[in-house]
C-alpha cells in the first residue's frame, strides 16, 4: 500500500504552472514532500515559497524533461536530499497548434521529446529508483486526446497516444514480475491551464479548449487518488469520458461527428491575435500561474469524476446492472 499523503516524497515535472504546480499546492496543503521540476525557475522559486507557506516542505530543480541526463539527475537529487521517491508525477508538456502540413518537422519533434519522451523519461527515471526501494507509484497526466484524436494538434494528439501505450506495457511489466511499482495514466478533458497562451500557434490566433473545461484543481484531485489509490486508467471530466466513448461505439464516424457536429476546428481558435510568443523550445518566463484565461467557462467539480471514475467496483456495478436490464430486456423481447 501507498504512505499516507502526508508523508510522502513526490517528484512532479511541469510543475511551474497549470496542473503540476495545482497539485503542488494541493500536495502541500496534505503536508507533503514536493520536488518541483521545471524549466522556469522564478515560477518554480514563487512556487517554493507558496508550498512552504501551506505547510509543505519543496525542493527546486530546474529541468527540461527532453533532456534525459536532467531527469535522471532529477530523481538522483530527490534521493539525495530526501532518501527516496514515493511518488513521480509527470505533468510537463507543452503544445503547437496548426495544420500538419503547416509545422515544420522540428516543431513536431520538439513537441514529441517534451510530450512523450519526457514522460518516458520521468517513468524510466522514476523505475530505477523505486524497484530497488521495493516500492513507489509512478501517475502520467495524459489526455483524452490519447484515445481520440482531433485535428490541429497531430504532434500532442500523437505523443499523449504514446505516453498511454508506454505506461500499459510498463504496467503489465511490472505486474507480470510481481512488483509492487505501480503506473497510473489519467485522461483529462479540456483544462484551463496556461498552456494554451504557451502554445506555438500557426493559426494565426490564439488556441483555446474545446468545452466543456475543467478548472486544474480537478485534475490535481485526481493525482491525489491515483497516488492514494493506484489504478491503471483514469477519465478525468465527463466530457473527456464522452469522447472516449464515441470513438468505442462509432470508431469509423467520430472523425465526421468531431468535425460536422463538434465543430473542433472552429471551437478550438479564438477571436484574439496571436502575440507570437510560445515555451516549446525556449522557458516560459514570469512568477507562473495554475490557470489559464478561460475560467468563466471552466467547471470546478467533475461529479462524473469523483463518483464514478475514481471508484472502479461502482463503475462494474452499474455495467453488471446494465447487462441484467439488457438480458432481461432482450427475453421480454423473445416472448
Amino acid at each position: 500500500m501507498p504512505r499516507p499523503v502526508p508523508d510522502q516524497v513526490v517528484v512532479i515535472t511541469g510543475a511551474s504552472s497549470g496542473v503540476g504546480r495545482e497539485t503542488a499546492l494541493l500536495l502541500a496543503e496534505q503536508g507533503a514532500t514536493v520536488v518541483l521540476a521545471a524549466r522556469n525557475e522564478e515560477a518554480l522559486r514563487t512556487l517554493d515559497a507558496e508550498v512552504t507557506r501551506l505547510g509543505g516542505t519543496a525542493l527546486v530543480r530546474p529541468t527540461d524533461v527532453a533532456e534525459w541526463a536532467q531527469v535522471e539527475g532529477l530523481a538522483h537529487d530527490a534521493v539525495d536530499r530526501f532518501g527516496r521517491i514515493d511518488s513521480w508525477v509527470n505533468c510537463a508538456a507543452t503544445a503547437v497548434y496548426g495544420e500538419v502540413h503547416r509545422l515544420s518537422i522540428e516543431e513536431i519533434a520538439r513537441a514529441i521529446q517534451v510530450i512523450l519522451l519526457g514522460q518516458i523519461h520521468g517513468m524510466k527515471a522514476a523505475l530505477e529508483q523505486m524497484r530497488g526501494q521495493g516500492q513507489g507509484g509512478i501517475v502520467n497526466v495524459a489526455s483524452a486526446l490519447a484515445v481520440q484524436a482531433v485535428p490541429l494538434q497531430a504532434p500532442y494528439v500523437a505523443a499523449k497516444h504514446g505516453i498511454l501505450g508506454f505506461a500499459e506495457s510498463l504496467r503489465m511489466e511490472l505486474e507480470h514480475e510481481g512488483s509492487p511499482v505501480t503506473v497510473s495514466t489519467l485522461l483529462p478533458s479540456s483544462i484551463n491551464t496556461p498552456l494554451f497562451e504557451h502554445a506555438r500557434s500557426k493559426l494565426g490566433v490564439l488556441p483555446q479548449p474545446v468545452p466543456p473545461i475543467y478548472q486544474p484543481r480537478v485534475v490535481a484531485e485526481a493525482v491525489l487518488r491515483a497516488i492514494s489509490h493506484p489504478q491503471p486508467r483514469m477519465a478525468v471530466g465527463g466530457g473527456g469520458k464522452v469522447l472516449e466513448l464515441v470513438h468505442r461505439i462509432a470508431p469509423r464516424s467520430a472523425a465526421t461527428l468531431l468535425l460536422r457536429v463538434g465543430k473542433t476546428v472552429q471551437k478550438q481558435q479564438t477571436d484574439r491575435p496571436d502575440v507570437g510568443t510560445d515555451n516549446l523550445f525556449t522557458a516560459s518566463t514570469g512568477p507562473g500561474a495554475v490557470e489559464g484565461s478561460f475560467g468563466q467557462r471552466a467547471k470546478s467539480t467533475s461529479i462524473y469524476t469523483t463518483a464514478l471514475e475514481q471508484h472502479p467496483q461502482r463503475i462494474r456495478v452499474l455495467l453488471a446492472a446494465g447487462a441484467v436490464l439488457g438480458v432481461a430486456a432482450l427475453r421480454r423481447g423473445g416472448r
